[in-house]
């Protein structure tokens, strides 16, 4: 069952305003990505967004991880057309994820961008924003449902406090199998 690519969806200008002098204003200078570029780009759209996650953040990826060098915020913006608060959006969620980071080029003051290589990281920040995150703040929520039961009809009681208890078993099992993933991708702290 494979993975099936589809066409980068790069913002284009329908139409450009004429310039005073009546002839069609340039489009903005875009450094163009070459066709193998896009490919990965939606490949890792694609992954993302199956993943549940927006599809820019695959996109902002992939144009940070095809690029021969570290491109900036504003080469970003430029490469992928996407508005400067999606990419500011996603490179904050990147960086919290550990999937890039930042980097200085010297000589230029602008901060630049890496992936991350290491797909034991890419894991270990996917299990810490996906999963484990969650499943901490999913205990108090459980317990908090099970103290709502009294107001339950009595006929209904019974047979939510079993399904309750199953989940809390979940909860518990999810728990102790997270850290055996994580010590298997090398992942501490996460």
């Amino acid at each position: 069952m494979g993975l099936r690519l589809g066409v980068v969806r790069l913002h284009r200008p329908t139409s450009r305003a004429a310039s005073p002098s009546g002839r069609p204003a340039q489009a903005p200078h875009r450094p163009a990505l070459s066709p193998t570029q896009r490919e990965i780009v939606d490949l890792f759209a694609e992954v993302v967004r199956r993943l549940g996650l927006s599809r820019s953040f695959g996109q902002i990826f992939g144009v940070i991880y095809c690029s021969p060098e570290p491109p900036a915020f504003s080469e970003i913006v430029e490469r992928l057309g996407l508005s400067k608060g999606s990419v500011s959006r996603g490179l904050r969620f990147l960086t919290t994820l550990g999937a890039i980071r930042q980097v200085r080029v010297p000589g230029d003051r602008r901060a630049r961008y890496v992936s991350e290589m290491e797909l034991r990281r890419l894991m270990a920040g996917l299990l810490q924003t996906r999963v484990r995150a969650p499943l901490q703040s999913g205990m108090s929520r459980l317990k908090g449902i099970g103290l709502r039961l009294d107001a339950e009809d009595a006929s209904q009681r019974a047979f939510l406090e079993q399904r309750i208890d199953r989940l809390q078993v979940w909860h518990r099992r999810a728990l102790v199998v997270l850290p055996l993933i994580q010590s298997v991708l090398g992942a501490r702290g996460v």
